[in-house]
């Protein structure tokens, strides 16, 4: 067995013993209250710190460099119709 099947095998034994404890928690008494409360909690805590750090990404992050650059030099050769006369041919 490789590395990466170790690994596998300690996540998916660790994930069952977890469910197991929480479905024997749901059924008592004193534990069903937390059992609720707990993964609410620190789901919506999650999702703030998600969005926050999404927020202050943006925030923080300068604006993209244009793709384009505009031609700086203006006068002859720039291409304008209203610099050129009218040539009829």
């Amino acid at each position: 067995m490789n590395k990466d099947q170790s690994y596998g095998g300690l996540i998916f034994a660790v994930s069952a013993i977890v469910f197991i404890v929480y479905l024997i928690s749901l059924t008592g008494e004193p534990w069903r209250t937390y059992a609720i409360e707990i993964p609410v909690v620190l789901g919506v805590l999650g999702i703030l710190g998600i969005t926050g750090w999404i927020g202050w990404t943006m925030l923080t992050t300068p604006p993209p460099a244009p793709l384009e650059a505009e031609p700086s030099t203006a006068g002859a050769g720039s291409g304008s119709s209203s610099s050129k006369p009218d040539e009829k041919h």
